[in-house]
């Protein structure tokens, strides 16, 4: 007997639900939470090498993500670590995907 319910349509919406509620659970886990650039480029850069993450996002968008001008940066200087923001990296990253190239070389 043919139903009436589209179990492709119901599906597709339960994901959607899911990965938003996911995502929504993960940025609120990230509260407080600082990363180094090597936990960042693994959670956020596809495991991008250090050296081109940040070429391609910490130099190129600083004036945007530099923690003293409101992002989520703090440039660590000569011989010390950078300190990475992980709820509002993740976010903006999010948000600029599509402004970083993703097949750029070094």
């Amino acid at each position: 007997m043919p139903t009436l319910i589209n179990e492709n349509a119901i599906a597709e919406l339960v994901e959607q639900q899911v990965n938003k509620l996911t995502d929504e659970r993960l940025l609120t886990r990230l509260d407080g939470i600082t990363w180094s650039t090597d936990q960042f480029r693994k959670a956020c850069c596809g495991g991008k090498d250090s050296g081109w993450v940040t070429t391609f996002i910490l130099d190129k968008f600083l004036d945007e993500i530099d923690y003293y001008h409101g992002g989520w940066l703090i440039r660590g200087g000569r011989g010390k670590a950078n300190i990475i923001f992980a709820k509002p990296a993740c976010e903006w990253m999010e948000k600029n995907r599509n402004r970083i190239d993703w097949e750029a070389k070094i």
